[in-house]
């Protein structure tokens, strides 16, 4: 029985990447569009002023004002998450030195599958860049959009995903040469 099971997993990922590649034509193909940089009227690079106010104007985020809004740990960091309505389930809108630079969307899967979600964004963007089980990847110069299961669409800054990553290795290594010097003191 698990290797039924195991033949028609592997069946269904061959089946979807081929689609991928016949919904643009070639599976070397890039893009045919650009990516998009967010959903609705809400794109990262909006201050959090700006996102609350653009939330507010539509209600299918189910935003509930100041009520919706955390402080993660780390410096300039906020959270935005609300209970949306229709097609969209819960909603995270993460904040970076007061730019939006996380967008991630659960869309209601009583409401939709993951394979539309993802055939529609083979036939607007291409192939993705990398492709596994849990998640599907497209990337340009600014953006990364992911499909993740079971049913999440993630927009994220390039640039500003950098900045956290390069900003999180200095802190690190400043703390690895306290650490040193305390060992050397000994």
């Amino acid at each position: 029985m698990r290797k039924l099971f195991l033949l028609f997993v592997a069946a269904m990922l061959l089946l979807t990447v081929n689609l991928a590649a016949e919904t643009t034509g070639s599976s070397s193909e890039y893009y045919t569009i650009p990516l998009p940089d967010g959903y609705l009227n809400i794109h990262l690079g909006m201050t959090f002023e700006d996102t609350k106010s653009a939330l507010l104007k539509y209600p299918v985020f189910g935003f509930r004002g100041d009520r919706d809004v955390s402080i993660l740990p780390g410096f300039d960091r906020l959270l935005i998450e609300t209970s949306g309505e229709g097609y969209l389930d819960k909603c995270w809108f993460q904040f970076y030195d007061n730019k939006l630079y996380t967008i991630s969307i659960n869309i209601n899967t009583n409401q939709m599958d993951y394979y539309s979600v993802f055939r529609t964004l083979c036939q607007k963007y291409g192939s993705p860049i990398s492709f596994s089980p849990d998640k599907a990847v497209w990337e340009d110069e600014n953006v990364i959009m992911s499909l993740e299961k079971p049913l999440c669409i993630k927009y994220s800054d390039v640039k500003v995903l950098d900045a956290i990553e390069n900003r999180s290795f200095v802190e690190q290594s400043a703390a690895e040469k306290l650490r040193q010097d305390f060992l050397d003191s000994l």
